[in-house]
């Protein structure tokens, strides 16, 4: 079976976003999963949204959402299928693994737990 580019970036997306959200979640969770919801599960507000958000355009050459596209995003998939789609489409890029590694030394995770 042939995979789409949507769903290949998803794939190579979906790693990076599990962890930052992690990383960086009021309520730690061990293991962040894609259904989580990000303000009921995860405990984010505000300040930490927009922490996610700098973070992911940032590392991906993201563009700035809209308040209305941000509020579409409740749940961890939610985000690992934005970022996707925008590489599939060419308007970000997947990052070079040294910026993944320096982005998460910033969290206190060392390169050889990512």
């Amino acid at each position: 079976m042939t995979q789409t580019p949507a769903v290949s970036a998803t794939e190579a997306v979906a790693p990076v976003v599990l962890e930052m959200v992690r990383l960086i979640a009021p309520r730690k969770p061990d293991v962040a999963e894609p259904d989580h919801r990000l303000i009921g599960d995860l405990g984010f507000h505000s300040l930490v949204l927009a922490e996610l958000g700098y973070n992911l355009e940032d590392l991906y050459g993201l563009r700035s959402l809209t308040p209305e596209e941000a509020m579409k995003l409740e749940r961890v998939r939610d985000v690992i299928d934005f970022v996707g789609t925008e590489v599939a489409a060419g308007r970000a890029q997947l990052p070079a693994e040294d910026e993944v590694t320096l982005l998460f030394g910033r969290y206190g995770l060392d390169e050889s737990a990512a």
